[in-house]
């Protein structure tokens, strides 16, 4: 289990290696000490001119970066990425990818093909992390990156990252991703940075605007403009040594002693002082003002969508009779309290009156006669365009680079829904035992995910998923996907030529590794998958900020806005894709009268019954929001929601109470003494109750902790949910019940 630590505030903030499993010591840099320079953006012009550097760096060393897989006949594969230094066959990654010398190691390029190599030595000291992979060239037309240094780059300097982001897609193969920020410090062979990074990342290379190879990719901090890279000048200075196989600093020893799971296995933390909030990070005031005229023409396109008084994501003006385009799964179905915020200030009313389920779309209805929008469909950014999104005061509100071509989201939608299944295809013969319908063969059923929760099992044949017949698992993993994690769908099993309704609860795809891909100050979105082709960029956004505009440095609207995926991407719908999603939803809108039927939670989750004078809520039954809290059943030991490292998770239930009275409300609960006393609540409708975690021999050591008692007025459902209380110092605990005893 990951335990982050040190979320106290940007000066000292958590950081995980960005490997694929592992992490690496606490430890304290100074923040650096140099002057800043200002290389703001003052103008479209010198943004343009920077879009121009970027495209044309990237194109000069995207395809001297790698993928690389690393087996270890210890244990699993892990992964990261890598950098081609030389003609020869040498690759520059970080330390803690390579972790000891002579593994065994697949080189994925740029095009996707692939070839064999090994780690060789490598330094691993804390921030001091960089390695070498060799392999032979023969045969391989290689790129190399030009060996930089950090002579004559100050702070505030523009760089570009790349990295295989969660881990190498292979079908269809996703090239390196780009991202865009700047050099924040440097400091002892370290680079402080607030180009986005997360698991994956590591050992990627960070280049300057001239191409040229300054910095190997090393951790990734609390939040997405908190990041650290190792200096070229520091990876050169260990050359000779990593060529000879030499495995050198304090964690490369512990590696090599196998004593490198002292924070658990394989898993270790990193503390960074991060620079000052001086620091002339990529979204400074100056760089939005610069580019503000970009947004002149969407201002007028762009809203605040209100649900209960709260804003749930911004909008996009869809007709100029008064349309609003919305995302979907953060309005939601069960509030008739909906209400817009115009450009110019004003709150209207709002009405849902048509909903594009596949690309989470709702169409609102106003009163208010709005300007016409204006779509630039025939407009297509490339890679490394600066892309805009539109703030709710007139002005940018941030901006980033598009990080990839053309893309369909693969094995990286780390916040997507997940039911946790693998099937194959039926036989012929299969099917006809089931009135000839087409279907698929569970085949792992891992019972602690959401399938196994809901008693689905191996060897059993499913119809149909949400509505949607399926008969292979590519078809299993596009139904799921149009469905946000906490939702429950219905999966129709069949047997003996009769169908059965299981329910099953959505959860986010579990993570075993790295920083939390959803952040307390830049959540994710619910929904963050499903919608097809997309353009990523990474711009740093908030979930309540995603669905308006998305602009390029000429104005061109070139999209909306449609989720916030994790740490270092957004995506967006194309101008064309939404222009004929809006023509669609105005079909069904034109001849409405009535607002679309709201859901009623109560009604459409899965009930917990009150069984004497006890409502037993065990996690299997708990509905998880977030993108890192996950239940977890393993053998000889109690079931519990587990990892709950990121302040936005939390769990609820829906129950019914069948007798009025007061109820004493007891947490049955783990957390390790390191953790113990953090705050959290549990709350039933407008009655909170505060509590604090107690410590216990170790994880899976639980014990009852009493928070106090609520009055039930009377009989019927109701949700109840438990939330951290702040910030986090490591796990908020390992909850495995919730027990509510009618005390009167």
């Amino acid at each position: 289990m990951l335990r982050m630590i040190g979320l106290h505030s940007i000066l000292a903030s958590a950081l995980a290696l960005l490997a694929t499993p592992y992490a690496t010591l606490v430890l304290a840099i100074d923040p650096p000490t140099t002057l800043f320079v200002d290389q703001s953006i003052k103008d479209i012009a010198a943004g343009k001119s920077l879009e121009a550097r970027v495209q044309s760096a990237q194109a000069k060393v995207r395809r001297a970066s790698v993928g690389l897989e690393i087996l270890d006949t210890l244990g699993p594969k892990s992964g990261g990425s890598g950098t081609i230094i030389s003609k020869d066959g040498w690759i520059m990654t970080a330390g803690h990818v390579c972790r000891i010398p002579n593994l065994d190691v697949t080189i994925y390029f740029m095009d996707g093909t692939t070839a064999k190599g090994k780690t060789a030595g490598l330094y691993w000291d804390g921030l001091k992390d960089c390695g070498l992979i060799r392999f032979d060239p023969t045969g391989h037309n290689l790129f190399v990156a030009e060996l930089g240094s950090m002579e004559g780059l100050e702070e505030g300097d523009w760089i570009i990252s790349f990295g295989h982001t969660y881990g190498i897609e292979k079908d269809p193969f996703r090239p390196p991703v780009l991202r865009l920020g700047r050099m924040l410090g440097v400091n002892e062979g370290v680079i402080t940075m607030d180009s986005p990074l997360s698991s994956g990342d590591s050992g990627g290379g960070v280049f300057d605007l001239d191409g040229r190879l300054i910095g190997v990719n090393s951790t990734a901090g609390q939040e997405p403009s908190q990041n650290s890279a190792t200096t070229i000048d520091f990876a050169k200075s260990r050359m000779t040594d990593m060529q000879q196989n030499a495995a050198q600093g304090a964690d490369a020893d512990l590696e090599r002693e196998g004593k490198s799971d002292k924070f658990g296995p394989n898993q270790r933390q990193v503390m960074i002082q991060m620079p000052s909030e001086k620091a002339l990070y990529k979204g400074e005031e100056k760089n939005l003002q610069g580019i503000a005229h970009a947004v002149d023409q969407a201002i007028m396109m762009t809203v605040g969508v209100f649900v209960d008084g709260k804003l749930a994501c911004y909008g996009t003006v869809a007709d100029a009779s008064g349309f609003i385009l919305a995302k979907a799964s953060e309005v939601g179905m069960t509030s008739d309290d909906l209400s817009v915020a115009l450009p110019d200030g004003l709150m209207i009313s709002g009405k849902r009156v048509a909903v594009d389920l596949e690309l989470d779309l709702v169409l609102i209805q106003t009163s208010e006669v709005l300007d016409a929008p204006i779509f630039a469909i025939d407009k297509t950014p490339a890679l490394g365009s600066i892309l805009v999104t539109v703030g709710r005061n007139g002005s940018p509100l941030a901006f980033g680079v598009r990080s990839l071509d053309e893309y369909r989201p693969g094995r990286s939608e780390v916040t997507g829904s997940y039911l946790g299944v693998r099937a194959r295809e039926s036989s012929p013969e299969e099917r006809s035992k089931n009135g000839d319908v087409s279907g698929v063969i569970l085949v792992q059923v891992p019972s602690g995910m959401p399938a196994g929760r809901a008693g689905l099992r191996v060897g059993d044949f499913v119809t149909r998923i949400a509505g949607i017949s399926i008969a292979t698992q590519e078809d299993l993993g596009e139904a799921v996907r149009k469905h946000a994690a906490g939702e429950v769908i219905e999966v129709i099993r069949a047997k003996d030529g009769r169908e059965e309704v299981i329910r099953v609860r959505l959860a986010a795809r579990p993570m075993e590794f790295g920083p939390s891909p959803s952040t307390p100050n830049f959540p994710a979105s619910k929904r963050s998958s499903g919608f097809g082709p997309v353009i990523q960029h990474d711009t740093v956004l908030r979930s309540d900020q995603i669905g308006g505009p998305l602009v390029d440095l000429d104005g061109n609207i070139v999209g909306v806005n449609i989720a916030r995926a994790d740490r270092t991407k957004s995506y967006a719908l194309s101008s064309a894709v939404v222009k004929a999603a809006i023509d669609r939803l105005m079909t069904q809108a034109k001849n409405r009268t009535e607002p679309l039927p709201l859901e009623d939670p109560l009604s459409s989750g899965i009930v917990v019954l009150q069984e004497g004078a006890v409502i037993r809520l065990d996690a299997n039954a708990a509905e998880i929001i977030g993108a890192t809290l996950r239940f977890t059943q393993v053998e000889d030991t109690p079931s519990a929601l587990e990892v709950w490292v990121d302040s936005n998770d939390y769990a609820r239930w829906l129950m019914e109470f069948i007798k009025p009275g007061d109820y004493a409300v007891t947490v049955i609960q783990s957390c390790e003494q390191d953790c113990a006393g953090q705050d959290f609540e549990v709350s039933l409708g407008e009655i909170k109750l505060k509590g604090k975690t107690e410590a216990t021999a170790d994880w899976s050591d639980f014990k009852s902790v009493g928070i106090g008692s609520i009055h039930v007025e009377s009989v019927g459902r109701a949700i109840i949910e438990v939330k951290t209380g702040g910030w986090l110092k490591g796990p908020l605990m390992n909850l495995h019940a919730i027990e509510l005893k009618r005390t009167s």
